[in-house]
């Protein structure tokens, strides 16, 4: 009896277990497994949701960043009803700016190191000789450089500017170190005024005009970007020109120079390339034509009283800093007033493609006329050093935002003969500017030479400001 209670008691209990196990088993079928989940990747957000966390500001710079670096081909219609194609983005357009900013950097950016040349052939060299007589040596400078675009210009419309470009690289270093020799003003005159500045010239308009065949929506971001290059330029050349006079002389700072200025050039040859098919336009090298048009004829002038004006106070911050005792310091002043133009380059080239280039540039220019006028008046270490900052962020909304208003003004056909055009009537201007006023100097005083380019600017002012009312057909705002 015993063992059969037992037996019993056994097959109950495996009966139970079993029929536990059974509804354990279909509990586990009813439950689902968990999954393992996925690792996101970047695939599983839109393309503004990326980077969510943390600040807010970083991750609009770096979504800004992804969006240019990549190509978004866009449309245009030209005025003849042909429809062009811009890359604008795309490794090879920004490699095309990488080669821009090289000219640029060589090109201008030394040529804005003139402060440091005036001074020390002042002081060291032709002492004997007045400094408008100087001045004169730096006048060709931006006289030359600007002069020859009518043509290189047209040329970069042909895409045929390739040959002189090359044979100008050499050429521009050659002059520098034909300057290490010059014993005599009428050699310095020759080598670091005639031949480095036609070189120079020769060298700068493509830095600008072959940017602008890969570019639309993104010009001016563009053409910022290259006129960035020209204010790291002028701001590393005069310190590096100053302290190598100290400590190798005038002879090796210029072939160092020119090593550096040979190595930027190589690179601007590799790098620069046109894309657009040549087309024939109308007017010859020198279109007269074009200035029937009203906006386009007045951007050019108020251009030529610009550059009558508004490196005057870069030309004499380093001699007025040592007349006020500032010594050594003096040479800083021109490389601050190239440092802070970088601000005034890149910070409206930002804006300027949904703004519109001529908007953000006409109260530039105005700013610019303000400090030209006050800079004689600061006196002291300090103020000269705010005036310096003050005056390069508004010569540098200038420099930036002038190729992208004049490609405003027209189709992009002759859109190198147009900006050539410009650049060769604003040389002259330049041409005025440092001789005139050394003259006004050396009989008046700073605040003299302030009134005369303080007042080219406001003229420059008055016609870039007509040019836009015109061309917006009297709109108190529109894009342009």
């Amino acid at each position: 009896m015993t063992s059969e209670k037992a037996a019993r008691d056994t097959d109950s209990m495996d009966g139970r277990t079993l029929a536990s196990s059974a509804e354990a088993e279909r509990e586990d079928k009813a439950t689902p497994l968990p999954q393992l989940e996925r690792t996101r990747t970047q695939e599983d957000f839109p393309q503004d949701t990326v980077m969510t966390t943390g600040n807010p500001a970083p991750q609009r710079v770096f979504s800004r960043i992804s969006q240019m670096t990549h190509r978004t081909d866009v449309e245009v219609k030209e005025p003849d009803g042909t429809v062009v194609t811009f890359p604008d983005g795309g490794w090879r357009a920004w490699l095309v700016v990488i080669g821009g900013m090289h000219t640029l950097f060589a090109t201008f950016g030394f040529v804005n190191a003139w402060g440091i040349f005036q001074q020390y052939y002042e002081a060291n060299m032709f002492p004997d000789k007045s400094t408008s007589q100087i001045a004169w040596i730096g006048s060709l400078q931006y006289l030359l450089i600007y002069l020859p675009a009518v043509y290189i210009g047209r040329l970069v419309d042909l895409s045929q500017f390739y040959w002189p470009f090359w044979i100008a690289s050499v050429m521009y270093a050659v002059s520098i170190f034909l300057t290490a020799q010059v014993k005599e003003y009428w050699q310095a005159m020759l080598t670091h005024g005639v031949l480095f500045g036609l070189s120079a010239g020769v060298l700068f308009c493509p830095g600008i005009a072959v940017v602008q065949h890969w570019f639309f929506e993104r010009r001016a971001l563009a053409l910022g970007a290259v006129a960035c290059a020209s204010s790291m330029g002028g701001t590393v050349f005069p310190i590096m020109v100053s302290r190598l006079l100290e400590r190798v002389g005038f002879q090796w700072t210029m072939r160092i120079s020119a090593f550096v200025l040979l190595y930027c050039c190589t690179v601007a040859s590799l790098c620069l390339r046109t894309r657009l098919p040549p087309k024939a336009a109308p007017g010859g090298i020198f279109n007269v034509a074009a200035f029937k048009s009203a906006p386009y004829a007045l951007f050019t002038l108020g251009s030529f009283f610009m550059m009558a004006g508004l490196y005057t106070p870069l030309s004499f911050f380093d001699l007025m800093g040592r007349q006020q005792g500032l010594g050594s310091y003096s040479t800083y002043l021109i490389a601050i007033a190239n440092a802070f133009s970088l601000v005034g380059r890149a910070g409206p080239a930002l804006i300027a493609d949904r703004t519109g280039s001529v908007n953000i540039l006409i109260p530039g220019l105005l700013g610019s006329a303000a400090t030209t006028f006050a800079w004689p008046y600061c006196t002291t270490k300090v103020t000269l050093t705010v005036i310096a900052a003050l005056n390069g962020i508004f010569q540098g909304c200038f420099v930036s935002l002038l190729a992208p208003g004049v490609a405003s003004l027209g189709s992009v056909e002759d859109l190198g003969r147009r900006f050539g055009m410009v650049n060769t009537i604003m040389s002259f201007g330049s041409l005025l500017g440092a001789p005139v006023s050394g003259a006004i100097l050396a009989k008046y005083d700073f605040h003299a030479v302030s009134y005369y380019a303080g007042s080219m600017i406001l003229a420059g002012f008055i016609c870039f400001l007509l040019s836009r009312q015109i061309n917006l057909k009297g709109k108190l705002w529109g894009k342009m």
